[in-house]
């Protein structure tokens, strides 16, 4: 890539942000959410590299977020509210 063109595409990237700081926030945000969500980047670049990706796909407008889907195991967990009689205290006596 030439230096005239990865300059108009930092100044593209640049304007969306306030600074330098929010664009790397949001950049890490978004590497995490790829990362997590196990999706391949929306554009087409040469590199396998996911910071240069998510910076390819804030520039060319295909930034979004996909929604996490955590499976939740509930087949054995104790329900929350009843305690077994043996571990349930005698009351106290005053002395």
């Amino acid at each position: 890539m030439d230096r005239s063109k990865s300059s108009l595409t930092n100044e593209k990237i640049s304007r969306k942000f306030g600074n330098q700081f929010d664009l790397v926030n949001y950049a890490i945000k978004l590497a995490e959410n790829m990362i997590k969500t196990g999706r391949d980047a929306r554009v087409r670049t040469d590199s396998q590299n996911r910071a240069l990706q998510v910076l390819a796909e804030i520039s060319e407008d295909k930034d979004r977020f996909d929604e996490i889907i955590t499976h939740v195991d509930t087949t054995n967990q104790p329900q929350a509210h009843s305690k077994p009689e043996s571990s349930k205290r005698p009351p106290r006596k005053n002395i």
